[in-house]
């Protein structure tokens, strides 16, 4: 990422329904959880956003909670660090070390689904991975970007 430096990115993983962006560690030692907000806290918000209400079951008016944990009051998406705190995250080191915008999709309350279960899946995140990509397109007829953008490489 240091060599090849993106803009825009996103790790998914399964076990929850929610989007979390930076920062995913407490400034404080000893909380668990604390807002942990990024100067570009609107642009992440906005990016999670952009994910969450596209994503079918995150967006369902029948989704169940996956655990204990109600983040349809959220609008499904949190700051990392205000659900619990990642020392050394992905996307802590990618906003602090490379200047990436990177996310965290929770995909599906089920860590590991079953083959059979995939293509629901494929379904239920296609448009948001989709939409997600495209903010850090241009817009049409020489609009402004969306709020994320690279700067020219440079050898």
């Amino acid at each position: 990422m240091q060599r090849y430096p993106f803009v825009l990115s996103a790790n998914l993983h399964g076990g929850e329904l929610v989007v979390t962006y930076p920062f995913d560690m407490t400034r404080t030692y000893w909380k668990a959880q604390e807002l942990t907000p990024t100067p570009d806290d609107g642009v992440f918000r906005w990016l999670a956003t952009v994910y969450a209400t596209a994503n079918l079951a995150m967006a369902s008016g029948e989704r169940r909670r996956c655990h204990y944990d109600d983040f349809t009051r959220f609008g499904n998406i949190i700051n990392g660090a205000n659900w619990h705190t990642v020392p050394g995250s992905m996307n802590d080191f990618s906003y602090l070390h490379t200047n990436c915008f990177e996310i965290t999709v929770e995909l599906s309350c089920d860590k590991f689904p079953h083959a059979s279960e995939l293509p629901e899946e494929w379904e239920n995140n296609r448009e948001s991975l989709l939409l997600f990509m495209e903010q850090v397109r241009g817009g049409e007829g020489g609009q402004r970007h969306r709020g994320v953008r690279g700067a020219p490489n440079t050898p």
